[in-house]
Parts: C-alpha cells; structure tokens; sequence
C-alpha cells in the first residue's frame, strides 16, 4: 500500500521532484521513526486538547454558578420593579378618585354659596358703604364670573389628565411588563444554549477518551474524569462586578433619580390653589374679633369703614362675609388634605418605581454582558480545543494516529533555487496524504523536523475541521 501511494505521488510531483530509482531516499525504518516520534508528538497534542477541554468545562461551571447569582438578583429586581408599578397604580387610582371627590364637592357647595354670598356683599355695600355702588356690583359679579371659570378649567384639567396622567396602567407599561417577562426568557435561554453547548463538547471528548483508554492509558483515563470540584462564586468574579453589584443597590439609585411625571399630577392641584388663593388672602388681611352670622351689622363702624376700603380695592373680600350666609358655611376654603396627602405618595411612588427601574436595566446589562464575555470565551476555546471533540465520530477512534509516507529532501528536487523546504507527505487522524513543508535548515534526522512536519499537518487538520463545522459554540 505504502508503495502504491509512493508511485501515485511521484507521478503528481514529477513536474517537480525527480525521482530516483527508488522513490523515497529514506528507508522504510527510517520513515517509521519519523512516524512513530510524530505519533507521540499527535498524541500529546491530543491529551493536552482533551484535558483542556475538563479545564473549560471546570470554568464554565464556575461562570454558570456567577450566571446564577446574577439571575436571581435580575429577578429579584424584576419582582421589585413590578410591585413599585402595582403601587403606583394604586396610588394613582386613590388620587384620581380623591381628586374627583374634592373637585365635585367644591363645585357643588360652590353653586349652593354663590347667589346668598353675591346678594349679601352686594347688600352690605349698599347699607354699609354707599359710595361707588354701580362699579362694586360690576366687580362683585366679574369676580363670582371669574370663579366659576375657574372651577370649570379645573374640571377640563382633571378629565385631561385622567386620559393622559394614568401611566401606570397605559398600554407602554402592559408591554413593558411582559418585556421584562420576555427578557429574562432570552437571559436564561441564551446562556442554556452555551452550557448545552459546552457539555456537548465534553460529553464527546469524554467519549473519545473512554475509546482511547487502552492507548493513553489508566491514569490518564482516571485524570479526565475524575470528579470537577464545586467552586464558589467569589473565584470567579472580578472586582469590577464586585464593584458594580455592590453599588447597585436600591439606596444607591435613589440618590440619582429624577421626578418623573410629577408636573402632570400636580397640575390640578396648582389649579386649585389660583381658584382659592384670593380666598386665603383676604381670610389673612381680615381677622374681625366676633363672627356671629345672621346680621349685615355684625361688624362694627370702624371695621366696616376698613371693609368698604377693602371690597373697593379687591372683590374677593366678599368671602369674609361667608358666615351671614347658612349655605357658606361648610364651603371648602382649604385643599382637601387626603388629595396633598396623595400628591406626595404619589411622588414617591414615581422615585420608587423609577429606582427599581434603573436597578431593573442595569442588573439586566450586566447579565447580558457576562453572556457576551462568556460566549467570545468559549468561541476562543472551542478555536483552541473544539477539534478533538470530532475525533469521537468514528466507532473506535482514529486508527491512523500519525505516519509519514515519504519525505523528498532538498537535493531531490531540481529547478529550485538553492536551499529549498524539504516537502513530508504524511496522513493524521485517518486523514488523506496530503503535503507538508519543512524549512531547509532542518534535517531529518533532527527531532525538530518531525516536531515541525507534525505540527503543521496538525495545524492543518484543525482548519480543515473548522472548515467542516464553523463555529459550533456560538449561542
């Protein structure tokens, strides 16, 4: 047989080589010690791919237990995120329902104070102060105009933001809610996809070391499958996770957060606040010692002088009449409390929310992060050791581990410059013969020949394996 390919490969180098009468100047025993030390070079090789192969399996149990660690902060931010919304959909719903409340109850108790209040201002001044009647009446019914205006602005207010201000349960934060579902769906089936992967580089490696036991012997066999050794997850992190995840925290967060949506709220209540505030002034700049209602003379001469000025100057001072009238009585001079009290809830539901949020995406970059670092790793060791894990297809392993067929030294070859490579056909791991170059200042009686012919039909061996499966790591 070895013959045969001797003479098909002197007749497709004879544009080249010349042949002698016989073709291989080298013996037959010395081809077979050219073989045999390429063998144990092949079979060290082999070992090492193998054992680097337990060696990132080893690691990637160790980034598979950080990938946890990882995931159950991911989740414990996602459950966060989703009670800050559920919160403040409560909350906003209990603003809404208070805000309607109070807006209904000041309109109301409003319309029932108006006519009473009007016609006793009006009456005062007629009895009280005389002078300049006709423009104070004109005055009186602008300002009681003004307020109605007011309130009705306050309602077109309230019903725009209860169309635009009910963000917790608008349809952007339904599909943000099963985002994140989906998210951590694609976290935790992308890093499944490296470890299948990876496990089935070692289960096949595993295989080609069961089927080679007899010539890698017992101890090696025992090495490769000796029990990998559970490891923590402080080995493996780096400072800079360390750092990240330390600082990461809901505390950390809130320091940095923004108020978010909080002019849209609050645009009722600062609407309430212009409709009331003419009110507030003029309980301020009049204070009067008795407030028994029932009698346009309750206040007296010198405090009714002081009024007259007053209602001339500002119409809104009509208010400090309210208690001659039994309708003005219980009429809301203040801001509901529970509707305040709300506003401020709400605001820290938004710093709540917003925290658990940017907690929420930067815990889900460092897991998509440590994914991509661990996918490029594996890339680079399945590069390095991948090509052993094909050597399993066959039933037995390969047969022809390493042999060198023939090998044309320099002064066999003619029309070539001077010192020209030395050209070894060798076949490895059942391999076709193909050709190898050995650089012209090795001879082959030197072990450095045969380390160098054997490393580059290694070398490309693996390119060719590459060729067949590319990438066979990727996620």
């Amino acid at each position: 047989m070895r013959g045969l390919l001797v003479q098909i490969l002197c007749v497709a180098l004879s544009e080249v080589v010349l042949c002698a009468a016989d073709p291989s100047p080298l013996s037959e025993d010395a081809l077979q010690k050219l073989s045999a030390a390429g063998e144990r070079y092949v079979d060290e090789e082999i070992k090492r791919a193998l054992l680097g192969v337990k060696q990132v399996k080893e690691v990637m149990e160790k980034k598979e237990e950080k990938h946890r660690h990882l995931m159950d902060a991911l989740r414990h931010s996602s459950d966060k995120k989703m009670g800050a919304m559920q919160l403040a959909r409560e909350t906003e719903q209990k603003l809404e329902e208070a805000e309607q409340q109070c807006h209904d109850l000041t309109k109301s108790s409003f319309e029932e104070c108006r006519p009473c209040l009007e016609d006793t201002c009006k009456a005062f001044y007629t009895s009280t102060c005389r002078r300049g009647f006709a423009s104070f009446s004109f005055k009186v019914e602008e300002f009681f105009r003004k307020m109605a205006a007011q309130l009705d602005a306050t309602e077109r207010v309230y019903n725009q933001n209860e169309e635009n201000a009910g963000w917790t349960s608008s349809p952007q934060n339904r599909v943000e809610e099963g985002k994140a579902e989906l998210e951590l769906l694609q976290a935790e089936a992308s890093f499944g996809q490296l470890l299948s992967n990876i496990s089935l580089l070692y289960n096949q490696s595993l295989t080609l070391v069961k089927k080679m036991q007899q010539r890698f012997g017992h101890s090696f066999s025992a090495a490769f499958t000796a029990e990998i050794q559970p490891s923590t997850l402080s080995g493996v992190q780096d400072d800079s996770t360390a750092g990240f995840l330390a600082t990461a925290g809901l505390d950390h967060i809130l320091d940095s957060v923004y108020d978010f949506g909080r002019n849209v709220l609050e645009e009722f209540s600062s609407t309430v606040t212009d409709v009331f505030e003419e009110i507030h002034e003029a309980e301020e700049s009049f204070q009067p010692s008795s407030r028994d209602a029932g009698s346009l003379t309750i206040l007296g001469q010198s405090q009714s002088r002081y009024m007259c000025r007053r209602l001339r100057r500002q119409a809104s001072e009509c208010w400090q009449l309210q208690d001659l009238c039994e309708t003005c009585k219980d009429y809301l001079l203040k801001e509901c409390p529970s509707v305040q009290q709300l506003h401020s809830e709400m605001e820290e539901m938004y710093m709540l929310l917003n925290a658990s949020r940017q907690q929420y995406d930067d815990r889900l970059q460092l897991v998509q992060r440590h994914t991509a670092d661990t996918q490029r790793w594996l890339s680079s060791m399945d590069d390095k050791y991948g090509w052993v894990s094909q050597l399993s297809n066959s039933t037995a392993g390969p047969h022809d581990i390493f042999s060198v067929i023939m090998v044309i030294p320099q002064e066999q070859m003619k029309n070539i410059r001077s010192k020209p490579d030395s050209s070894v056909v060798v076949t490895i791991l059942d391999s076709a013969p193909f050709t190898v170059l050995v650089p012209a200042d090795l001879e082959a009686d030197d072990p450095a020949f045969i380390q160098y012919a054997a490393q580059e039909a290694l070398t490309l061996h693996k390119q060719e394996i590459r060729s067949i499966d590319p990438g066979s790591i990727e996620a």
